[in-house]
């Protein structure tokens, strides 16, 4: 005969299962703000401030969903995907926000984000004042992450690639890195606001630099107890601090570039894996250590085309914004010393950016001489970038002093003169010695070289250098074309030119 439940046992049993659930409850409030407590930051309810769980840090996040993380990451992922390609965005920056806290400890969702908002989502904005602001939101989504987990080089890298490859080399650079230097510069703010309400998007940078043009005391704060040091090279130090790396090219009298802001955290990426032993999740050893020096390459163009725009503009002569630096770069050749200056103002700007360029060029040439140091096997490939960083140098710093000289007195400009001939001499022949190095072929080579010189060895002192360079240009035209050979070409060919205009207009040969 079967028996009966016991009816009491059974209320017991329902009891204690309401008790058990009544204290994990509780027990999972406590833990929450004991999480809470330990992460230092304060989790403002919904009722009170208007936020929602987006509010709260990841941690807390995470032990308050519990077994309920997984699924609703699957969601999400899902969910904000299918409206990216729908092109439906609403709450998407909602969803990616979620998925950040719910996903906080890994890189490789973060990495992907971070490039999934600057790139895809910024291309599907219609106008450019929308495209960069969705990617400020990619920047501060690497920011927000960079808070919760400090000198990561996953995150920093990415950090520098959007200034490098979206702010600084992307199709509409020209409106984006005039943006980020003005913005750069001392100006009012609503970070204030942003800080009281998460839902207040982004449209501007905040100021960088402070009114004597150095970089604000609040981006040089150490983010480390103690530095990190190389003990066998001790100008090798990290401390942490965002723009650690850019007070060495102090003052910013016309903002900062991006490239300048890619640099920083490419140096501060190099830094992270040469004394902090990280290693990026995607990207090899050597990507990351060249990257500094590719930086302050393009840094160094940078200036040097706003050197060339200023320089124009202060004779008159207004540059499109759009219009490409090759366009005008023979236009500014022919400028007698004693022209009178227009315009002061732009005058003084190219002085300064000549003066940049040519600092920067250099700085350039010893990077891509450090990384070839530490990876022998990308010799060939980098000694291309130092002879172009070192043509480059002599260029902007003869173009410097070319100014120079038109600010001194009538009577001191003759003494000026030799000396102008000799830089841009040298800065000319430095651009044969490109040309013949790496833009000739062996055949065409072997055919007019002397004998005993060839592409490897080809160098200032080459007898008879720049008639050698004239038959080694023409013969490669004839054999590639015309405008084949100037497609590879083109650009050393166009700053020899400017270098011969300069020496004819000085008197010289």
């Amino acid at each position: 005969m079967e028996s009966r439940p016991d009816r009491h046992s059974h209320g017991v049993g329902r009891a204690t299962i309401v008790a058990v659930l009544i204290i994990a409850l509780l027990g999972s409030a406590a833990t929450r703000h004991w999480a809470d407590d330990v992460r230092g930051e304060p989790i403002v309810a919904a009722s009170s401030s208007g936020r929602s769980l987006s509010g709260m840090n990841s941690y807390a996040l995470a032990l308050l969903l519990g077994g309920l993380r997984g699924p609703l990451v699957m969601f999400l992922w899902s969910s904000s995907e299918s409206q990216k390609t729908e092109n439906n965005l609403e709450d998407f920056d909602s969803k990616v926000e979620w998925i950040r806290l719910l996903q906080p400890e890994f890189d490789t969702v973060h990495i992907f984000q971070i490039w999934n908002k600057a790139y895809n989502i910024s291309v599907k904005m219609t106008n450019l004042s929308n495209k960069y602001s969705t990617i400020l939101d990619a920047l501060d989504y690497a920011h927000n992450v960079d808070a919760e987990k400090p000198n990561d080089i996953n995150i920093i890298s990415a950090i520098g690639g959007i200034y490098f490859d979206k702010l600084g080399s992307s199709a509409e650079k020209v409106y984006y890195r005039k943006r980020v230097r003005l913005e750069s510069l001392p100006h009012s703010t609503d970070a204030a606001m942003r800080k009281r309400d998460p839902a207040v998007r982004r449209t501007e940078l905040d100021p960088m630099l402070d009114r004597d043009f150095k970089v604000l005391s609040e981006y040089l704060t150490p983010r480390l107890k103690q530095p990190l040091v190389d003990p066998s090279d001790p100008k090798l130090r990290y401390d942490g601090s965002e723009l650690q790396f850019l007070p060495e090219f102090e003052p910013y009298p016309y903002g900062i570039s991006p490239m300048a802001l890619a640099y920083n955290y490419d140096r501060r990426s190099q830094m992270l894996q040469l004394i902090g032993k990280q290693r990026h999740a995607q990207l090899s050893d050597l990507v990351i250590d060249s990257r500094p020096a590719l930086a302050l390459r393009a840094w160094a163009d940078e200036e040097m085309e706003y050197g060339r725009r200023a320089e124009l503009l202060a004779f008159g002569t207004n540059i499109p914004e759009n219009a490409d630096k090759l366009d005008f770069e023979s236009t500014a050749g022919p400028l007698p010393l004693d022209r009178p200056i227009g315009d002061r103002k732009p005058f003084d700007e190219a002085l300064f950016e000549y003066d940049r360029a040519a600092t920067l060029y250099v700085r350039a040439d010893q990077e891509f001489a450090a990384h070839i140091e530490r990876f022998k096997a990308n010799e060939q490939n980098y000694q291309s970038h130092r002879a172009e960083a070192q043509a480059q140098a002599a260029l902007a710093a003869a173009d410097r002093d070319y100014l120079k000289a038109m600010l001194a007195k009538p009577q001191d400009r003759q003494s000026m003169t030799a000396g102008l001939i000799q830089e841009y001499t040298h800065a000319a022949n430095l651009q044969r010695v490109l040309l013949l190095k790496y833009h000739v072929i062996d055949q065409v080579a072997d055919q007019l070289f002397p004998k005993g010189v060839t592409r490897q060895n080809v160098n200032e002192s080459t007898p008879d250098l720049a008639t050698l360079t004239d038959h080694a240009v023409g013969t490669m035209e004839q054999v590639m074309g015309k405008s084949g050979f100037l497609d590879d070409a083109n650009e050393n060919i166009q700053y020899l030119s400017r270098a011969v205009a300069r020496i004819k207009q000085l008197g010289g040969k």
